[in-house]
């Protein structure tokens, strides 16, 4: 919902605020009321209803293409028919589903919570702590459910399907009421408006109130002709020149270089002929041994530095693994954002580090990028792209722990299929 939101901009909240409210207390009413009845004969209601959501998701698929709202027939084609099948399948076959479902659910849990509290234990990101707890928990509900998933079949799925409905209820409702003070609020121009709107409602405030300049510069001279913006990615295997394929490590985390280093990428975000990101650790030898990488993986803050343009960049480093490009952002607000989140220069490996800097901006120039999709047509279009539910998985999973430049390669693709229509 939150990538939706960004993409559509803050005109949407100042037109829906209302309709946002009464579906946070819609679905914080439903999914308490799934989550806590006596579930004799809830738990096959949910899976069918389950199930004529997909089809109908499949259905609508199909409509859009139909009317042509897509281009790429291939595509929402095989899409549209795979969710219509396994809505029926899960629809016309309740009592199967109801006894396979919970194993699923707890192999999936069990895999998120390990991986969830190794992560959180070796790179103590800000509030770790947390995060490990939360992966016990996901470890011990995964191996209840995968273990006795006979007896829990009649409780699991309600619970856990209930407890998700409410908690986004309780986070669509919190987004509605906060709405009134952000309209509140002394308006400014439409870029500012812009950037203040993505900072509050899409940013941590810790993140904002640590690292983001409240008042920055007046810029005079911010509609200026401008370039394509371009998101540069190098990864870990580019930068260490690593010979062979790459695993998931070296593709997302870091890969070994030939003097025995470690190398765990980049990502920069272009737009000429006036802004540059580019944001690194100002201590060089920060990835020399294992021992440099086990005390970097720890939060901590650092001094930084910001490169001053891609010739600087490419001097010290290959050629980008992948470049993408964006026509469809505002260059105002990437102005503003930037003016904002250059003062504070400083570098943290989990907190502010490049691929944090790339994707902040980024998303800031893409604020209201898909306005003229607020039609209940434009956004039940957009609610059935995979696009943005790929792009909402990712940027999830890395403001839950880390940003990282294989990370920031996906997310990019997916917001430029989602925004550029290729």
């Amino acid at each position: 919902m939150s990538i939706l939101l960004l993409l559509l901009g803050p005109g949407s909240l100042k037109r829906e605020r209302w309709l946002f409210l009464a579906l946070g207390l819609l679905l914080s009413a439903t999914g308490g009321a799934v989550a806590l009845r006596s579930p004799d004969d809830l738990t096959l209601a949910v899976l069918e209803a389950a199930g004529w959501i997909a089809v109908a998701s499949g259905i609508a698929r199909l409509a859009f293409l139909a009317l042509e709202i897509e281009r790429k027939l291939w595509g929402p084609l095989v899409q549209g028919l795979v969710r219509i099948a396994l809505g029926i399948a899960i629809a016309d076959f309740a009592p199967e589903s109801d006894q396979a479902l919970p194993g699923l659910l707890g192999v999936a849990m069990l895999v998120n919570g390990f991986y969830q509290g190794a992560s959180a234990s070796v790179i103590r990101y800000p509030r770790w702590g947390w995060f490990l707890a939360s992966g016990l928990a996901h470890v011990g509900f995964g191996g209840l459910l995968l273990f006795r998933w006979r007896q829990a079949a009649t409780w699991a799925v309600p619970l856990f399907l209930g407890g998700a409905i409410a908690i986004l209820g309780l986070a669509t409702l919190r987004t509605a009421l906060r709405v009134g003070r952000f309209l509140r609020e002394e308006n400014a121009g439409p870029a500012e408006e812009a950037v203040r709107y993505y900072l509050e409602f899409h940013v941590p405030r810790r993140f904002t109130e640590k690292y983001v300049s409240a008042a920055p510069a007046k810029d005079d001279d911010a509609t200026r002709p401008h370039e394509d913006l371009l998101v540069h990615v190098w990864t870990p295997t580019a930068i260490a020149e690593a010979e062979g394929g790459a695993g998931l490590v070296s593709r997302y985390v870091a890969a070994r270089d030939r003097q025995g280093g470690f190398a765990v990428g980049h990502a920069a975000l272009q737009m000429a002929p006036d802004v540059y990101i580019s944001h690194c650790d100002g201590n060089p030898d920060a990835f020399t041994g294992a021992d440099e990488v086990w005390q970097t993986l720890r939060s901590r803050d650092n001094h930084g530095v910001f490169n001053e343009s891609f010739e600087e960049e490419v001097a010290h480093y290959p050629m980008p693994t992948a470049t993408l490009l964006f026509r469809k952002f505002r260059a105002d607000q990437l102005r503003v954002f930037w003016r904002r989140y250059r003062i504070v220069t400083d570098y943290n490996f989990t907190n502010r580090n490049c691929s944090v800097a790339v994707s902040m901006a980024l998303e800031a120039a893409l604020v209201g990028s898909l306005a003229g999709s607020r039609s209940p047509l434009g956004i039940l279009s957009l609610l059935t792209r995979s696009e943005l539910w790929i792009a909402h998985f990712i940027r999830w999973k890395a403001r839950e722990m880390v940003w990282t430049p294989g990370m920031m390669l996906d997310y990019a693709r997916a917001l430029a299929r989602l925004v550029e229509g290729r």
